[in-house]
């Protein structure tokens, strides 16, 4: 691809071999999101599906030539800005009840999968796994060692 430096290119058909479970040199087209955030892309999934990406695994396949335009595109977009630590945490206060630094983490979940740029349940177990995040006896987690940990700093008041 012309319009992508060569190791990008080299990337991107290293990360669609991951994906081709197979090795039949065609990937899922349920998979087209993940293959870019693999890659370091944030697309919503209204921009995957605009793109090719189906809803459920089996519908459609796509091979290297056809995602390599894709990632191209993605590739090129300015980065976007997902907010801050002080706008997760802003967020965050709403569904804490008793003003403790705690939240349901069942909460969070549902949150996650059911509202805006829905997740699926398994990105959201993704996410609490990488964050390391586990709830208490009743169910609550510290919601600042999780926007730290989503973030991975640098956060205001932390020397650096």
């Amino acid at each position: 691809m012309a319009d992508l430096p060569s190791d990008k290119v080299d990337e991107a058909k290293q990360v669609f071999e991951v994906f081709d479970k197979k090795y039949e040199g065609k990937v899922d087209s349920y998979y087209i999101g993940d293959m870019l955030r693999s890659l370091g892309l944030y697309p919503t999934q209204a921009e995957c599906e605009k793109r090719g990406q189906t809803k459920k695994t089996g519908e459609k396949s796509i091979k290297v030539e056809e995602f390599l335009p894709i990632y191209s595109e993605f590739y090129k977009m300015p980065a976007k800005n997902f907010g801050t630590y002080e706008d997760f945490m802003e967020g965050l206060k709403l569904f804490d009840k008793e003003s403790n630094g705690l939240m349901s983490l069942a909460e969070l979940t549902q949150v996650l999968v059911a509202m805006a740029e829905k997740l699926d349940p398994r990105a959201v177990e993704e996410i609490l796994r990488s964050t390391n995040t586990k709830d208490d006896a009743e169910g609550m987690f510290n919601y600042e060692v999780f926007v730290r940990a989503l973030l991975q700093g640098p956060f205001p008041n932390e020397s650096t």
